[in-house]
Formats: C-alpha cells, structure tokens, sequence
C-alpha cells in the first residue's frame, strides 16, 4: 500500500516539471528574437549665415501721375468721336467734336461787332481832332469838346469790348474740340454721338497717363522711425541719387521687375490712424501696373547685414510661440524656442535661440519628441544646373 501511494503522486509532479522547464525555455527564446527598434530617421539642415538686406513690407495703392475728367466746357450735340474706348491717345490727339455751327455763328457776328465798333470809333476820333482844333481857335466851347472826346473814348470801349466778345467766341469755337492734355488711355465713353453735352453734364471720358504711375503707402511712427534709421531716409532730399529704393510685389504673389524710388513723404502724422503717407514712383515700361490696385511695397536696407538663416519647414509654432527641434551632439532631439527676423525666401531670419552650425530637423518632425535619440542624416543640397 505504501507503494502505490508513492506512485500516485510522483507522477503530475514530473509532468508539472517538465511543463515549467519548457516554459523557461520558450520565454528565453522569445526575449531573444525580438531585439530593440532602431532610432527613427530624420534629416536635419545646418543653421547657416546669409547676407541679407533688412526689408520692410506695406500694403500700397497704385494711382496714376495724371488723370483727368474730360468735360465738355460748352453746350452742343457731340457731333463726333474720334476714338474708340479704351484708346492709347498721344498728347493733343483729337478725341471729340461738339457741333460747331452755333459758335461759327458767333464767332462772326462777334467779328462783324467789332469792325463796326473800330468804325465808329474811327468816326469818333476825327470828330474829336476836329473840336480840338476848332476849341483851341475860340470856335468851339469847351462843353462842347468835352462831349465829342467823350464820345471817342466810349467809342474806344466798345472796340474794347468787341474785341473782347471776339476772342471769347473764338475760345468757344476751340472748345467745341476736344484733345487730349496728355498721353494715355481713355476710358469708357459716358455719351453716345448725337447726345446733349456741356458744363452741367457728367464728364465725357476719363483719361489716365498709365506711365510713369505712383504707389501710395503708408507706415506706423514706429516703422517711419526704423525706416529713417535703416534705410538712411531724408525727408528733406528725395532726389533720384540718394531717395530710397523700393520694390513690389503684385496681387499674384510675383515680384515686379522695375525698382522705384520714393518722391514725397508727408509733413504730418496723421491724427486719426498715427500714420505718415509716402509716395513712390515707378517708370512702368511694360504698362503692367494700373492706377487702383493693390500691392505690397518692399522697402530694403541700402546695404546688407551677415544674419543667422533657418529653414522654414524646421519652424513650429505652439501656444509659446515658434520653435526648433535640435539634434544634441549625443543626437537626441532638443526643443529651443526661438525669435525670428524677416522671411529670405525659404528662410527665416533668426535672431535668438540658435546659433550658427545647430543641426535642426527639417523632415520626420511627426516622428519625434523631445529627448529621444535619432538617426539625423543631413539635407542633400540641390545641384546647380551648369
């Protein structure tokens, strides 16, 4: 009996024995086949100085150097227009015609006037010798010269006002055409041919002198300040030799290709907005800026300054602001905080937080946090086509 006793339980103890052994075995092998995960990858650009001009940038207006209202300046039928809509016009090209026929009509009876008041007058003046002689010989009385030199210097007035009436007759007739005061564009047409025009009716075109043209910007008394600071402006000379250079930017995002200079700054701070109004001038060869539109005015730095550059695709922004993730010599990621300047094409300006030579991650941002270690593999730079 104590035999089989013995028996009976010695064995699930073998079989409990085997079973842990080989669970010991089978964690070991699997702790093996799974080594650790390599570093995430990145690649990483280095921190470099450039040469930069500093800039400042404005939302500017473009207007035009001339621009004028054509009015008919007497009353008629518009006879004719000698210029479709839209024209390219020199100077004193012929636009349109008022009906001529009643300022003709005028105009010679104004003549007519004044060759009867030269007549007259000449009738007058031999009047007046005459009595002058005969007063001075006793013949004639003194009231009765009187009257008669009288008589010669009305007569003389009226020539006076009869030439007047002429030459005003000979501008009406003048006004019945209409030219252009400058070269340029004309505008739409407000009137069709056969229309009553004049003095009391809306302006008959509009006419814009499309080269040279302004653009009107204006700058806070903080960036005025920085501006007579930075790029050497003189209120008092704004010559062509020494105004500042400015450039622009048109609505599509393209860099205008002229540069233009500054020509007026105001006298005064405008009370109500604390802005100072500037004007520039661009010669607009290629007729491409047109008086009412938008663009942004870049004011550089006469001479350029050695600033610290960062990639703009390493920059982040949270609640604190922008920042950097940077590659420590033990290549672990470091987040730095920093301040930047202006933007250089794909750059930033930075002027706090980094310094020349740091490596920061350009590309695998969303595969790391601060502190952990990476495998950074350095931006390959494009090469320059020959």
């Amino acid at each position: 009996m104590t035999f089989l006793r013995f028996t009976t339980f010695s064995r699930p103890l073998v079989l409990a024995a085997t079973a842990s052994a080989l669970l010991v075995a089978c964690t070991d092998n699997s702790q093996q086949a799974a080594p650790a995960a390599p570093p995430p990858s990145v690649t990483v650009a280095k921190v470099t100085t450039q040469d930069v001009r500093e800039s400042q940038k404005f939302v500017g207006q473009i207007a035009a150097v001339d621009q004028v209202d054509l009015v008919a300046r007497v009353s008629g039928f518009l006879e004719k227009k000698s210029v479709p809509d839209g024209a390219f016009v020199k100077e004193n090209e012929h636009l349109f015609t008022i009906e001529k026929a009643e300022y003709e009509a005028a105009l010679t009876k104004a003549k007519a006037d004044l060759a009867s008041a030269k007549a007259d007058a000449a009738l007058k003046s031999a009047d007046e010798k005459r009595d002058k002689d005969l007063f001075q010989k006793g013949h004639v009385s003194e009231a009765a010269y009187d009257a008669t030199l009288a008589q010669l210097q009305q007569a003389d007035a009226s020539v006076e006002a009869a030439q007047s009436a002429l030459e005003q007759a000979e501008l009406n007739l003048s006004y019945t055409d209409i030219s252009a005061p400058f070269p340029g564009q004309i505008g739409k047409t407000t009137y069709s041919v056969g229309e009553v025009v004049g003095p009391n009716t809306e302006s008959l075109a509009r006419l814009i002198r499309l080269a040279p043209v302004y653009v009107n910007f204006s700058v806070s008394e903080a960036e005025y300040m920085n501006a007579v600071h930075t790029h050497n402006i003189n209120p008092s000379d704004l010559s062509p030799d020494v105004a500042p250079t400015i450039s622009l930017v048109l609505p599509n995002g393209e860099s205008y290709d002229e540069t233009g200079k500054i020509v007026y700054i105001d006298n005064q701070v405008d009370p109500t907005t604390g802005t100072i109004s500037l004007r520039g001038q661009f010669k607009n060869k290629d007729i491409r800026l047109l008086a009412g539109t938008y663009v942004t005015v870049v004011l550089e730095a006469p001479k350029a300054e050695t600033e610290l550059v960062v990639p703009q695709a390493a920059i982040q922004r949270d609640q604190q602001g922008p920042f950097a993730l940077v590659i420590t010599p033990d290549k672990k990621v470091e987040q730095r905080y920093v301040e930047l300047g202006q933007q250089v094409e794909t750059n930033f300006v930075v002027t706090k937080g980094l310094k020349d030579g740091d490596e920061v991650i350009t590309e695998g941002l969303q595969k790391v946090r601060p502190g952990v270690e990476v495998d950074p593999v350095l931006e390959a730079k494009p090469v320059e086509q020959s």
